[in-house]
């Protein structure tokens, strides 16, 4: 593999949102994609002119993808839905597609993502990060709904390979990583990495085309990328604490955009590290990612 550089990180949103989350690139839009969590809306950021667009959610949503035929799937507090966006400002009107018989009253679909195969894979978790009832599920195109592993805590990436044979599952609450590796065996969720205290907690994460695992860290202020046999490379310092995801993007996909989050700091923090929310990009050389997975139903 070439030797990896990472750039200095950039703010280019300085949009001060609660939980910045759920980040992936369209290809097509040559635009970023993003959400709140919290101040529940989706977020689009175009980096040719540097405009940005938000739609507000009328409830909590966790995660977003973009559907093979328009529109969009996501992880709303009450289920999967999918949805449309109309002009910006307009509020998003979610569809149910699946609920999880385990979806308490104050649980949450929390982060998720599109395999390469279509499906799309998403975690649940107490929004008051008390109860370790948590579940990764995958929705098939036929919008069939598997529990695939827990309990966790919180549940976070999931990430893939770009040939869908590794999938990468994140329980940040025990700073750990799971794989699964279908070509051994589909249904077996192994051990893959922990973390230690040091390194605050691992959040969302995203893979580039060589397999390597780019992880952001709440509490953490950066961002660490590990080879595909767990071995650490790089480390990206950010001037906030809590980064929460990543994701490649830009005209050649060598960009590396780090959403991240406001919510909890004190007044103190929060004067401390002003960009705290907002968004931020870093130049990567030596690997590229690949283009984000469409839900195919």
């Amino acid at each position: 593999m070439t030797q990896l550089k990472v750039g200095k990180p950039e703010c280019v949103w300085d949009a001060k949102r609660l939980l910045g989350e759920g980040v992936w690139w369209s290809v097509v839009e040559q635009s970023l994609y993003w959400l709140d969590i919290k101040r529940p809306a989706v977020l689009r950021y175009k980096p040719d002119d540097g405009a940005s667009h938000e739609w507000p959610s009328p409830e909590l949503i966790g995660c977003f993808a973009p559907r093979q035929r328009g529109g969009f799937i996501g992880g709303f507090q009450s289920a999967l839905c999918t949805f449309d966006l109309d002009e910006p400002g307009s509020q998003i009107a979610p569809v149910p597609v699946a609920k999880p018989m385990l979806l308490a009253a104050n649980d949450r679909f929390n982060d998720g993502k599109c395999h390469p195969d279509g499906a799309f894979w998403a975690g649940t978790m107490d929004d008051a990060e008390k109860s370790a009832h948590g579940y990764f599920y995958r929705l098939s195109k036929t919008h069939v709904l598997e529990r695939v592993s827990g309990p966790h805590m919180v549940c976070n990436g999931p990430t893939f390979s770009q040939n869908g044979r590794f999938v990468y599952l994140t329980d940040s609450a025990k700073r750990t990583i799971y794989r699964i590796d279908a070509a051994t065996d589909a249904k077996r969720v192994e051990h893959f990495v922990t973390f230690g205290e040091h390194d605050g907690y691992p959040d969302g994460m995203t893979t580039d085309s060589d397999g390597r695992l780019w992880i952001a860290f709440w509490d953490g202020s950066k961002v660490i990328c590990l080879a595909p046999d767990g071995q650490r490379l790089i480390e990206v310092s950010l001037p906030v604490s809590r980064p929460t995801n990543c994701a490649f993007g830009g005209k050649d996909l060598s960009t590396l955009y780090i959403t991240s989050a406001s919510i909890g700091l004190s007044e103190e923090a929060l004067a401390a590290e002003p960009l705290a929310g907002g968004l931020f990009t870093c130049d990567v050389t030596g690997c590229v990612g690949w283009p984000a997975s469409a839900f195919c139903d």
